[in-house]
């Protein structure tokens, strides 16, 4: 496959070269000029807890992993204070009733 160069020195072929792909150039004595694709080094997911925001539970960072015993508990602690709550005041309408 023979390749041109445009005014601003761009080659462009998606089959080659997809969208925001990062190459490597090297240029080689004899003119030849060898492209090594880049490839991103994988991270591991950091386990992040869950945090209640505006009455929800949501993850503080948007690129890591849920820890689920963390939310687990969470959601277990935030059901109970709900209940706590609601069955207080379900006493306290069940007495005013009885009288």
């Amino acid at each position: 496959m023979t390749l041109m160069a445009d005014s601003k020195g761009r080659i462009a072929c998606r089959d080659l070269f997809p969208p925001h792909t990062s190459f490597e150039a090297l240029k080689e004595p004899d003119g030849r000029v060898t492209l090594i694709r880049l490839r991103r080094k994988e991270r591991k997911p950091r386990l992040v807890k869950p945090v209640v925001r505006k009455g929800l539970l949501v993850l503080p960072m948007g690129n890591a992993e849920l820890d689920t015993e963390a939310l687990d508990r969470g959601i277990r602690e935030e059901r109970e204070r709900e209940n706590a709550r609601a069955g207080g005041a379900q006493e306290n309408v069940m007495c005013a009733k009885a009288y």
